[in-house]
């Protein structure tokens, strides 16, 4: 932790009370909790920045969704819009990237079948879900949203996240202390090296009282699943990037796991251009790009499929004159696939 952010740590204890004081206020149901009458499964985490969610969300629909009508409801980050979207009705994307958001925008472009609603009142865009004739809802980064009663809440947290341990915000990134994961029913300990490293961070985690003992956890690995042309998602074999020279830009919430994709994928990275996260890119940002690419004599210009969703209304032309493509990477199940298959599977019909 910078020197800066040491300073914020009494601003920490402020926030830790107005959490603890809040969650208290649901438990003996001054706030209260609906129960909206179709299973709800939530898709967390304790902290800000980038824990793999997305692709994680995007394993459990194309587990679920040839046995149910089902539907993710999402705030949509970076949005332009307020209020409750209609991303997917079920039949394919019929709102933009703007009004939606790129992950809402993102996952109804790859799932046509999948209902997708963007609210930041995750009870009433359930409910917009429901009309839609969803049978079970998929609530994206749901962990804080207590309003909405869940069946199973399934939390992400990082082998290093639990590793290095963190403060709460605004000294840390952390949204709620370690204690609130006693909500949890499962715990995802997600960017695992390998399965040595998942056992070592389980035990950790329990000797460190993060969760309880007989919480039950599972191993994700973060894999690079294939490199794709923006604009007709023509794959290309990942060999074809060996030994490019690439320049990498992206607008995410922890840009480091998509650097260690490329590195694994033995390309050449000249430089990575990092914006915001859920970053609107203006013609500004893409001379920069470009003009990196002449710089450093590059092969490609590589991105994320979340960037490629923000850019493809606006940026076009961008995508198919330059040599662009995305990574599009995926969760692969390292440790607990049956428990995970046994926690999901009783909510289908």
């Amino acid at each position: 932790m910078g020197r800066a952010r040491l300073l914020l740590l009494p601003f920490s204890i402020l926030y830790w009370l107005g959490v603890v004081v809040r969650n208290w206020f649901f438990d003996i149901g001054i706030l209260k909790i609906e129960n909206i009458g179709v299973p709800v499964i939530s898709i967390g985490n304790l902290s800000t920045g980038g824990v793999g969610k997305t692709p994680f969300v995007e394993m459990l629909i194309e587990r679920l969704i040839a046995n149910c009508k089902l539907s993710v409801v999402s705030r949509g980050y970076g949005r332009k819009t307020a209020g409750t979207v209609v991303v997917s009705d079920g039949h394919g994307r019929i709102e933009s990237v703007e009004n939606s958001g790129d992950e809402p925008s993102q996952l109804a472009q790859k799932y046509p079948a999948l209902i997708v609603i963007a609210d930041e009142k995750r009870v009433s865009g359930t409910r917009k879900a429901m009309e839609l004739g969803a049978k079970l809802i998929l609530l994206d980064d749901g962990f804080q949203h207590r309003y909405l009663h869940r069946d199973l809440n399934l939390v992400l947290m990082t082998a290093e996240e639990i590793l290095d341990g963190d403060f709460l915000l605004p000294a840390g990134n952390r949204r709620e202390p370690v204690c609130s994961l006693e909500r949890a029913d499962l715990v995802v300990i997600s960017r695992c090296k390998d399965i040595k490293e998942y056992e070592s961070v389980c035990v950790l985690g329990r000797k460190r009282n993060l969760f309880p003992t007989d919480m039950l956890t599972i191993g994700l690995q973060t894999k690079l699943k294939s490199f794709k042309r923006p604009w007709s998602s023509e794959i290309v074999e990942s060999k074809n990037f060996t030994g490019k020279k690439v320049i990498a830009f992206s607008g995410i919430g922890n840009p480091k796991p998509f650097e260690d994709i490329l590195t694994k994928a033995d390309v050449i990275l000249a430089k990575h251009i990092v914006f915001a996260d859920h970053h609107w890119y203006t013609e500004r940002d893409i001379d920069t790009v470009v003009q990196a690419k002449k710089e450093y004599s590059a092969d490609y210009i590589v991105t994320t499929e979340k960037d490629v969703a923000r850019l493809k209304s606006i940026f076009g032309k961008f995508l198919k004159s330059e040599s662009v493509y995305f990574a599009e990477i995926q969760q692969e199940v390292i440790a607990g696939d049956d428990v995970l298959n046994a926690a999901i599977q009783k909510f289908v019909n």
